[in-house]
């Protein structure tokens, strides 16, 4: 029925969707070795969505490389027309300075590109301490591009451990650019291969004094064939208390070209249960991915206790097979659930289909 609110296993198989194509999303083809230019186009197709399809570029000159990305959606008339569009041009000045700026694209009413957003970075290395600052600007009601955010990043590095904190400057309500948000990132290496991070998220409270609103502690042992990372989260809750909200344990193991990786999640939320401060097990999964020549398989399967009832499991298993050659690549990711009634069935089927042509020097210009 047209306005009828979505049923709740509807709006479930839209999360199981967007879960699909998020853990996918890097088993795309990598891209050419930066010293190349080449152009790309692809088309994606999924069940029950709109088909899109992108053209993507990548051309160096001398200290300069440009990067394009055009995205089309399938309109009414059945034709393809503009979705938006994204131009990144970075230039190396300097050994220790580094240029970067990014366009967004959007359509107006005749279906022309028009520039809506505007990033711009520059970076600059000296001894041993990066910093970065990156400024957006959006174009506004009024027809004007407005500094809408900025971000002051600083990274000191030495060889068994890196610092990067960052400063989030946002308009007050005198359009001011003020600080909204700090972060601060330790990650340090033992002798033994153990990487241990710490970050905190800080932000102002009323008074404009810094306070500790989110800290993620997460270690990872062991080596490229056996790997295990913990990594646990604490928050401040409405008492000012920052206490445990969430767990993640990976487990990742490599043996003959195939990596297996199982994941549990634990939080103090569960679907269907009220918070009691304990942390309990949310979802669990493993994906296994086996690379063959010209061809990599990936299967994952999420168990997710609960989903929204009680005493119940929902288990989604999703394929992904990922074909390579000389002329591109075809990948298609099948998405199947079992309900809580045991039946499974098939929630998402995606197809995409790319080709990529390396461009030669002398056909640059």
């Amino acid at each position: 029925m047209a306005g009828a609110a979505p049923s709740p296993r509807n709006k479930y198989l839209v999360s199981i969707v967007c879960l699909a194509s998020a853990t996918f999303s890097g088993a795309q083809v990598s891209s050419p070795a930066q010293d190349d230019s080449w152009h790309a186009t692809s088309e994606t197709v999924i069940s029950n969505a709109n088909p899109f399809r992108t053209a993507e570029s990548h051309v160096t000159s001398e200290n300069r490389t440009v990067d394009k990305k055009t995205v089309e959606v399938l309109g009414p008339d059945g034709k393809y027309q503009p979705y938006y569009q994204v131009e990144t041009e970075t230039i190396q000045e300097s050994p220790t300075v580094t240029r970067r700026i990014t366009r967004t694209y959007n359509p107006d009413a005749d279906g022309h590109p028009q520039l809506k957003q505007v990033t711009e970075a520059e970076t600059q290395t000296s001894d041993g301490v990066t910093r970065t600052v990156e400024t957006t600007s959006t174009n506004a009601y009024d027809e004007r591009f407005h500094v809408t955010e900025r971000h002051i990043i600083e990274t000191t590095k030495s060889s068994d451990s890196q610092n990067t904190e960052t400063t989030v400057y946002q308009p007050d309500t005198s359009g001011n650019l003020a600080p909204t948000m700090k972060i601060d990132e330790q990650q340090n290496q033992g002798s033994d291969g153990k990487i241990e991070t710490k970050k905190k998220t800080l932000l102002p409270d009323g008074s404009g004094r810094w306070q500790v609103y989110e800290v993620r502690d997460q270690t990872m042992t062991g080596d490229a064939g056996n790997r295990t990372s913990d990594e646990r989260t604490s928050r401040r809750d409405a008492e000012g208390n920052v206490s445990p909200v969430s767990q993640v344990i990976t487990k990742d193991t490599n043996v003959n070209n195939q990596l297996t990786s199982t994941t549990e999640n634990y939080s103090v939320d569960v679907p269907g249960y009220t918070r009691d401060q304990k942390l309990h097990p949310v979802q669990t999964s493993t994906t296994v991915r086996t690379a063959e020549p010209n061809r990599v398989v990936t299967e994952q399967q999420v168990l997710s206790p609960g989903s929204g009832w009680k005493d119940v499991d929902t288990l989604v298993t999703t394929k992904d097979v990922l074909t390579t050659g000389r002329s591109g690549s075809e990948q298609t990711i099948t998405v199947t659930a079992r309900y809580p009634s045991g039946y499974p069935s098939i929630v998402s089927i995606e197809t995409h289909k790319s080709d990529r042509v390396t461009v030669k020097k002398e056909e640059e210009h």
